[in-house]
């Protein structure tokens, strides 16, 4: 019996391994890691200030790497622009960086942070994650039993948060029934009834409204109390959270009047936020939840039309050269039209409002990274129409020496246009 001996070209074996060399490789398949990491090109010891900033840039590149972990190594295609998952995702990054080992490194001048994480302990956050989003599910949903409707819906509705804020295949896993629970929420929902006694809020720009309707939420023909809603002006600012009182009644009259047109809408909308203990608003459709009694409520604004003077001024250190569009208040007066209901006053009349807006921009050599910032310091004053706000704030952009040429100056003034509108947002909400 002849054995035959097969050869294998060295070419391909050879091309294969150079390859494999080259080719990026993720840090979790590596090294058996998770890590998020933050570059800056800096020479010696960098400043606390640049770690504290390398240490948040790296949690947020830890988040994307797991992100890509989970899909992945577990199977887990998460859905970030779902609010609940969102939030559970936020909590599984936080319970990971508590055990992270943080590490630096420097090559020629970029100096790097590193967060790392190994895979077995990522798996654990993810399990102790579920096993007490698990037993709070249980917990809730057994209180939501037996109880009249106004008792069981915020226990069923948080026992609800707590299963689809697990992270799991698409299979699911252990645990709790997660479409027995939204059944029954689905089923408590069907039952609630919204009385409203009209749709217009009347009133002027900044103050409480002076006519409002009324509206209570009722559930099986009884008042529901404690049942949490968030009111929204139409561009998704979010005005006020509140609650219903112990006759069912939502607290319109509370709401002060945004700094909107003449005709805008108002959205108020059931929040589920409070049964997670988060920070940002939850959606119930995010839950799996419909609306089909009209539990979401719209109201449209009756507003006067306020009018103001603007003073706005550009100071510029020499050697910046600002642009046309910039440097004219036309983008101003444009965001103040068009997202805040405010005119120009006209003919010499006297505003409701004055606005003044002075912009700083400077310039800054940092050797050490060999960059040149490129800041403006910015403040704004309203005075008139019942208000006296003002605020503050500090923009910059960094660039590597000899970068901040006309192309890049041009990003800069349309970043730094757009900083004056959310600083003018911003107070106007307060």
């Amino acid at each position: 019996m002849k054995t035959r001996f097969h050869t294998i070209s060295v070419a391909p074996l050879l091309l294969i391994l150079f390859l494999t060399a080259i080719l990026p490789v993720s840090a979790h398949a590596r090294r058996g890691f998770v890590e998020g990491s933050a570059n800056f090109r800096q020479f010696g010891q960098p400043p606390e200030s640049v770690v504290q900033k390398a240490r948040v840039e790296a949690a947020a590149n830890f988040r994307e790497e797991l992100l890509i972990w989970l899909r992945e190594d577990m199977s887990i295609d998460l859905d970030t622009v779902n609010t609940v998952k969102n939030f559970a995702l936020a909590k599984i990054v936080e319970r990971c960086l508590e055990s992270a080992e943080e590490s630096t490194s420097t090559r020629g001048r970029v100096w790097t942070l590193t967060l790392s994480v190994p895979e077995s302990a990522v798996k654990s956050a993810i399990d102790a994650h579920n096993a007490h989003f698990d037993a709070q599910a249980a917990s809730h949903f057994a209180t939501a039993r037996g109880n009249d409707a106004a008792v069981a819906l915020p226990s069923a509705v948080a026992a609800l948060c707590a299963a689809v804020a697990k992270i799991e295949p698409p299979r699911g896993g252990r645990g709790v029934n997660v479409n027995e629970i939204r059944n029954k929420v689905q089923t408590l929902v069907n039952k609630m009834e919204v009385r409203v006694t009209g749709t217009v809020i009347e009133g002027r720009q900044g103050e409480i409204a002076r006519v409002y309707p009324t509206a209570t939420i009722f559930i099986d023909g009884e008042p529901l109390p404690n049942f949490h809603y968030t009111a929204f002006t139409q561009n998704s600012l979010q005005l006020k959270r509140m609650v219903t009182g112990r006759r069912g009644e939502l607290p319109l009259r509370e709401i002060r009047i945004p700094y909107a047109h003449n005709g805008s809408m108002l959205t108020v909308s059931p929040d589920a936020r409070t049964h997670l203990g988060a920070d940002r608003f939850i959606r119930y459709r995010d839950l799996g939840i419909r609306f089909t009694r009209n539990q979401e409520l719209t109201f449209i604004y009756k507003l006067p039309t306020l009018t103001y003077t603007l003073d706005y001024r550009v100071f510029v250190q020499d050697g910046i050269v600002v642009t046309d569009d910039f440097n004219s208040d036309e983008h101003v007066r444009g965001y103040l039209r068009d997202f805040c209901g405010l005119v120009p006053a006209a003919g010499g009349a006297a505003p409701n409002m004055t606005i003044k807006i002075g912009a700083e921009l400077f310039k800054e050599t940092h050797r050490n990274t060999e960059e040149d910032v490129i800041s403006m310091a910015l403040r704004v004053d309203f005075t008139g129409a019942g208000i006296n706000k003002s605020g503050n704030t500090v923009f910059e952009k960094r660039y590597s020496f000899g970068e901040a040429g006309e192309p890049q100056m041009g990003d800069f003034f349309w970043e730094a246009s757009g900083a004056i509108r959310d600083l003018i947002a911003k107070v106007l909400s307060e």
